[in-house]
């Protein structure tokens, strides 16, 4: 099956595998940490507080070493990027090449897709928005306060508070 989005938009399985070939150690340090968890709530049911405890202390250990794969991951990730961005703008730089016109197509082409992205995202706001059901209590507030006008409170002349339908005045019908 093809891919129902348009270039550049990536959906939530596309990005979740793209993270995990980025940084594989953190999906697997979350898995064990999972099951170290899992592990202690089984000793602690069958009421063995001293696996239950080493369980626990596992499951820490294993978040610290999670959060320093996610950390150096990010790190690496990070290096890669800018030395592929240097190797670009080497490429760019060479010498018999039009840099000046490459670098205006290239940002005219990423100024595209950013444009293509947008549009798509408002198609599906717009959609999302066709699709909303108003409730009896929306239709029944709008037939109340037809104008935003019509929906403040009155004012009492001798101070700012508003009056309640009661005549009282009220600190709560300001919020």
């Amino acid at each position: 099956m093809s891919n129902p989005y348009p270039y550049g938009y990536e959906g939530w399985g596309e990005k979740f595998s793209r993270k995990v070939k980025e940084n594989p150690y953190v999906p697997a340090g979350c898995l064990l940490t999972t099951g170290a968890l899992i592990m202690s709530a089984v000793k602690m049911r069958k009421g063995e507080s001293k696996q239950m405890n080493y369980w626990m202390r596992a499951r820490v250990g294993l978040q610290g070493v999670t959060l320093a794969a996610l950390v150096v991951g990010t790190m690496v990730l990070r290096a890669e990027r800018e030395k592929a961005a240097l190797a670009d703008e080497a490429t760019i730089a060479a010498p018999g090449s039009d840099a000046e016109a490459l670098v205006k197509q290239r940002e005219k082409d990423e100024f595209e897709a950013r444009l293509k992205g947008a549009e798509v995202a408002v198609e599906e706001e717009v959609g999302l928005v066709s699709r909303v059901v108003r409730g009896p209590a929306v239709v029944k507030h709008e037939r109340q306060h037809p104008t935003p006008s019509a929906a403040a409170p009155a004012l009492d002349s001798s101070s700012s508070l508003p009056v309640s339908d009661a005549g009282k005045k009220s600190w709560w019908k300001i919020w």
